[in-house]
């Protein structure tokens, strides 16, 4: 497994379900999504910001399982990000895409943070 150092990456921390959590760890699921509201915008926007302004930053997210204080976690790097859009030509419901503008988060390969 990949290695990476937290000081090279910009981390998006993401609290999921277990349902979403376990289709990510058994690699079914390949794709985050969050609703195009004002919140994602700028969390989103910030870390997208953060990995534009260093071309040499790493874009990571940080699946935790829960908001349990010993939740597992998961980190994968981020092969894209899709903004907002209503014209996606294939949609997701079986992993949780809603019907509405989106980011979505492609995901490339889990990784290690080291400190």
């Amino acid at each position: 497994m990949l290695k990476l150092k937290r000081s090279a990456c910009a981390v998006l921390p993401l609290v999921l379900k277990g349902k979403w959590y376990d289709m990510i760890e058994r690699g079914e699921k390949t794709e985050e999504y969050r609703a195009a509201k004002h919140y994602w915008d700028v969390r989103i926007g910030r870390w997208f910001n953060a990995i534009i302004s260093r071309m040499d930053r790493e874009g990571v997210v940080v699946f935790r399982r829960g908001y349990s204080r010993n939740a597992p976690q998961m980190v994968f790097r981020a092969k894209g990000l899709l903004w907002p859009t209503w014209d996606r030509t294939e949609y997701h419901p079986e992993w949780g895409e809603p019907l509405m503008p989106h980011y979505t988060i492609v995901l490339f390969d889990r990784v290690e943070l080291e400190a």
